[in-house]
């Protein structure tokens, strides 16, 4: 910073700022749109094919154009554990715990997103405050 004047380190300072401001923000928009109950809609070519309650530690198996896919669930995060496609990246991808983080294996069709379920006293399905 030998060689900034004084607007140049102004804007690099402010570009920093609004860097952590931002990535702040994103931050709590992705853990805030989680909810309490998570519930993970797994879909082979955009069509649903099973509801897991994240709750639940298990495994679950379903069909992809590959091969079975093997899908963990520990401690409320899931990630694929097993599945036949020439990279494997998306068991390489790992555990995912909030919503709009998808795990998308494109080889096998299948995608994972995470929805937060914000159930109402009366059992209704959305909340408007």
């Amino acid at each position: 910073m030998k060689n900034l004047n004084r607007y140049d380190k102004f804007l690099v300072i402010f570009i920093l700022i609004s860097s952590i401001v931002l990535y702040g923000s994103m931050e709590y928009f992705v853990r805030a749109s989680t909810g309490g109950q998570k519930v993970a809609v797994v879909s082979y070519k955009n069509e649903e094919v099973l509801r897991i309650d994240m709750s639940i530690d298990s495994n679950y198996t379903v069909s992809g154009t590959l091969g079975d896919v093997t899908i963990e669930v520990l401690d409320s995060k899931i990630r694929v554990e097993k599945e036949t496609s020439p990279y494997h990246l998306c068991s390489i991808q790992g555990w995912v715990e909030y919503a709009n983080v998808p795990i998308v294996c494109l080889p096998n069709h299948i995608v994972i997103l995470i929805e937060g379920t914000n159930v109402s006293p009366n059992n209704e399905d959305a909340v408007i405050k």
